[in-house]
């Protein structure tokens, strides 16, 4: 455990006068002091550290504050502050900062740091000539503008005058090898400024830190499957259905709004199929990072993710052979026809077309991505289905290039997965999607699809707790007789009151086309009234297209029925998700 000089933190209650006298006077105390027995010289000293990061699920915020904790411990001081509450002006007064950025939707700053972003890109921004910065910039490669708001931050940083300690990484959703990649680059960066005399204390094993064990991501819990049960009409034309999961004598504990993350495992025909295009025994044996030995039949069942095509993925498969095909794909002026090329294929695609590149099952492994745990909205509530935790789960099936394409999470817990079996789960915590403090504060919830999933969750929530507030729900499908989610729970809160308004929006039900944003403007009076009442405003589903139509459609209606201006709409609602009124969980 590292003791440095110790350092007047900005928060604490001195002028900056005091403060800079007291850290004049324990810099002087702390560098004349003799070293005791038990303490070693070193030549490091601390410094001060703003850790920002930008979140919408919470990735970001956990690693952190992970980051804060190892900084710390290595006697910097560092301070963790969010974007959603930071000012340009703050982080031009800071030395160093460590941001981590996560890129929202299609390209998008997170809701919370949009304010920051807006204002950070004013030409009256001020200038960060003193500023050192490094950037961790998370977002979904499966988005074409992956990871944008981080490259644009970091961009508008250097651009402000900023100075990098390391480059940019940029890391899709398994972020822990990519962040430790960029932690000790920014560490590294950072010791290499820490200069003059620091004290190092012996640490004592009794007082060593302890973990307590907890299911985690790292450490999923084996629930079992205890419901299954379809939520649309067997004529429909789409699958969605609700899972219900066991966690009697569990660790497991999740709040109104959090997800639930699974671990997947492919279609066993899908593996069969792989390894009978490539002629590899499926015993044959192949290492994985952090798996270590395991069969090529396991990696491909199990770690791997074969049902995905990116850009990385043909250029690794073009270097192994030669396919014209694909030469034409990667040429630099041909980006359209790649993304229309690897949208719906899947590698199963790329070993018909262009078969016998791969000679050794290493290179099948090399060549595939890990496969990614899936989250899903939780659509039970805590206080009122005890022991339980509920997912609604649209089933995604659909044909293209002559063949069956699957979900690989969704057919597993379909479909594959009896009643009885185990899978293992985690909570991943959203603590910017909660219902408000305020037991009486009325909610407008917009959740089209399995967007309804979080909602069904804060309705039974709100009757367990008895909270009194009034409860607005805008739910779009396609069509009511075959698609209607949860109908027989929502119509019986409808009718006894509970759901104060229900308000549908079936797209398929009528000649024209009526989506929830349509619900939106129709009611708009209303809307405004609720939302001047202290009403707080939910979107679930989505990210592409319905957040971003509702987002313009709350716009329209604020400035019609507030008879503001475009900027004045603009204002208000940006005050919303100030004051944590207006939250989105989107995908």
């Amino acid at each position: 455990m590292s003791q440095l000089i110790p350092f007047i933190p900005d928060d604490a209650p001195f002028s900056a006068e005091q403060r800079a006298w007291l850290n004049g006077f324990l810099a002087g105390v702390f560098s004349s002091h003799p070293a005791q027995p038990g303490m070693t010289q070193t030549s490091t000293v601390a410094i001060k550290v703003a850790v920002l990061y930008a979140t919408q699920s919470g990735t970001s915020e956990r690693l952190a504050k992970k980051l804060v904790k190892e900084l710390n411990k290595q006697g910097h001081i560092a301070q963790l502050a969010s974007l959603d509450h930071y000012t340009p002006a703050s982080l031009a007064e800071e030395s160093h900062a460590l941001v981590l950025a996560s890129t929202y939707g299609d390209g998008d700053p997170t809701d919370g740091s949009v304010a920051f972003f807006e204002a950070l890109s004013l030409p009256s921004a001020p200038r960060l000539d003193d500023l050192r910065y490094a950037v961790f910039a998370l977002g979904d490669p499966s988005y074409e503008h992956f990871c944008k708001f981080g490259i644009d931050l970091d961009l508008r940083l250097y651009a402000l005058g900023g100075t990098r300690l390391c480059d940019r990484i940029d890391s899709g959703v398994e972020v822990d090898a990519p962040f430790e990649q960029w932690k000790s680059l920014a560490f590294a960066s950072l010791n290499q400024q820490s200069t003059g005399p620091t004290l190092t204390f012996a640490t004592p094993a009794s007082i060593a830190e302890s973990k307590p064990h907890t299911h985690t991501r790292e450490n999923p819990y084996l629930a079992a499957v205890i419901e299954k049960r379809p939520l649309t009409h067997e004529v429909s034309s789409k699958l969605t259905v609700h899972v219900g999961i066991s966690l009697v004598e569990s660790a497991v504990h999740y709040e109104a709004g959090d997800a639930c993350g699974v671990f997947a495992q492919n279609d066993p025909a899908l593996v069969e199929e792989i390894l009978h295009l490539t002629g590899f025994s499926p015993d044959a044996t192949v290492t994985l990072p952090k798996v270590g030995t395991t069969t090529l039949h396991t990696a491909l069942l199990q770690h791997l993710q074969p049902s995905r095509l990116t850009r990385k993925i043909l250029q690794s498969y073009a270097a192994l052979g030669d396919c014209d095909r694909l030469h034409t794909l990667l040429a630099p002026d041909a980006q359209k026809q790649l993304d229309s090329y690897i949208y719906d294929r899947s590698v199963i695609d790329l070993l018909e077309e262009c078969p016998n590149f791969l000679t050794a099952p290493a290179q099948l492994v090399d060549l595939l991505p890990k496969l990614t745990t899936r989250l899903y909205s939780i659509s039970s509530s805590p206080a009122f289905h005890r022991d339980e935790l509920h997912t609604t789960i649209a089933v995604v099936r659909y044909r293209s290039h002559n063949r069956e394409r699957v979900g690989v999470c969704s057919t597993m817990l379909a479909e594959r997965t009896p009643i009885g079996a185990r899978v293992p789960i985690y909570i991943q915590p959203n603590k910017k999607f909660r219902l408000p403090t305020d037991n009486a504060a009325p909610i407008i919830m917009i959740g089209p699809g399995t967007g309804i999933a979080p909602f069904r969750s804060f309705l039974h929530e709100r009757r367990a707790l008895a909270a009194t507030g009034r409860n607005w729900l805008f739910f779009g499908e396609r069509s009511s007789t075959t698609d209607f989610l949860y109908r027989e729970e929502l119509e019986a809160m409808s009718n006894d009151g509970h759901l104060t308004r229900l308000d549908t929006a079936f797209s398929r039900d009528q000649e024209h086309k009526i989506y929830v944003q349509d619900r939106m403007i129709e009611h708009g009076a209303e809307f405004y009234r609720w939302l001047n009442e202290g009403a707080s405003i939910y979107v679930c589903g989505d990210a592409s297209r319905m957040a971003k139509d509702v987002d313009a459609a709350l716009h329209k209606l604020v400035k019609q029925h507030g008879s503001k201006s475009e900027e004045d709409a603009k204002e208000f609602v940006q005050e919303l998700q100030e004051q944590n009124r207006y939250l989105r969980d989107v995908y």
